[in-house]
């Protein structure tokens, strides 16, 4: 269990979504902590955007859903023109219309701790409000929003080395803001380090990194049958930058493969998932559409992150990890800190031209590798029980508070 606080404390969270708003990994372990933390006797309240103001309760949380004045709501930036995202992302840099919204907020909840984590659609106003009432403020780093406004740092099929000259713009007063921030902690170290050697959050008195947690460290041992077919698994959002047809691509070349490739997500675009699907649907490579984390890992016996982009961290290896399922993971980004190469997995370059054939290869001649590693990922899963994440961000919480 948790370790308690002396006394309960209230934690405003603050992040881009909350439930139902549910768009990647990012909400829902947003959303685990948050819980976690009501278990473990704090109060925590959740102030998040949506397309109209309602206060709600999700799982006994309060929920503030905040409509911030910007030219469209964030989660309907694929359905805008092109000459109005260039105006949000402007607006974005630094919203005013944020400070009041959330000063209000905080007056009236009277927090002992802000806890910001993605602030599309807020901005880092939200840190100039939290410091104007003197409430000490802890911030995650769960992507690439502080340095780039597409939150990625992936540019023409590649990873940026440097901000290049827009992003350096825009950004420039989230740099400037990170200033106000007494405690941040990464998602990942390499996502952590990537933005301190850029010289953010110089007056943040702890700098940590804390992993996204697990709520399924205890699942049972699948049904998967006993077959010699090894059936890998690709979960989650279908985009070229995900690599997602930089696997199946490489996965339908394999010469006589015996293997099965299940494909768990929706695309980026209606027209990208069916593209995939005409040119690459046959007898051993199947596309699933979306189905939840509990009816994915009974049917594959190995997860594939083959993400071209540095992303952050990846919920997929926890979930596959806490399913007693091996990954065979991207070396980009954070993604490969917690992958024990031989033991819960292996690491593929995905520069490096046969790499990820040779990992899939060593499953599907050895059948049985993917049970001999189960044991050894159930036990890697523990370092991701909610529990211990969460007394990991209260004993941050308590060194702000002091």
């Amino acid at each position: 269990m948790a370790r308690r606080l002396v006394s309960m404390k209230k934690i405003l969270i603050v992040n881009s979504l909350y439930y139902p708003h549910v768009t990647g990994g990012a909400e829902r372990s947003l959303q685990l902590l948050a819980e976690g933390l009501k278990r473990a006797g704090m109060e925590p309240v959740i102030v998040s955007t949506a397309d109209r103001e309602q206060i709600d309760f999700v799982n006994g949380i309060k929920v503030y859903y905040l409509k911030i004045p910007n030219m469209y709501w964030m989660r309907t930036a694929k359905q805008q023109p092109a000459y109005k995202k260039p105006l949000w992302h402007l607006i974005d840099s630094y919203n005013p219309f944020a400070v009041s919204k959330l000063t209000h907020i905080i007056n009236s909840e009277k927090p002992d701790v802000i806890h910001t984590n993605n602030l599309a659609g807020f901005s880092v106003a939200v840190w100039k409000a939290a410091r104007k009432s003197n409430v000490p403020i802890v911030h995650t780093i769960r992507d690439h929003y502080l340095l780039c406004p597409n939150s990625t740092m992936y540019r023409n099929d590649k990873n940026c080395s440097k901000q290049c000259l827009r992003c350096r713009m825009l950004s420039s007063p989230r740099k400037r803001y990170s200033g106000l921030v007494d405690a941040v902690v990464g998602v990942s170290r390499f996502i952590l380090e990537k933005h301190r050697k850029r010289d953010y959050f110089p007056d943040a008195k702890i700098a940590t990194h804390i992993y996204n947690p697990s709520d399924s460290a205890d699942t049972p041992a699948s049904d998967r049958n006993d077959s010699n077919v090894v059936t890998f698994g690709i979960i989650g959002l279908l985009a070229p930058i995900k690599g997602t047809e930089y696997l199946i691509r490489r996965f339908a070349s394999m010469k006589n493969n015996p293997a099965k490739l299940k494909i768990f997500g929706r695309g980026i675009t209606e027209a990208y998932e069916k593209m995939l699907i005409e040119r690459y649907k046959s007898d051993n490579i199947e596309f699933m559409g979306f189905k939840k984390p509990e009816g994915i890992y009974c049917e594959i016996d190995v997860a594939i992150i083959p993400s071209l982009c540095d992303d952050a961290f990846s919920r997929i290896k926890i979930e596959a990890y806490s399913h007693g399922l091996p990954v065979i993971a991207t070396s980009m980004g954070g993604v490969p800190e917690t992958v024990d190469n031989g033991k819960t997995g292996y690491v593929f370059d995905p520069s490096l031209e046969g790499d990820l054939e040779s990992k899939i290869d060593k499953f599907i001649s050895d059948p049985g590798l993917a049970r001999a590693l189960s044991p050894a990922c159930r036990e890697k899963a523990e370092i991701f029980h909610i529990d211990k994440v969460v007394g990991r961000y209260t004993d941050v919480y308590s060194q702000v508070i002091r």
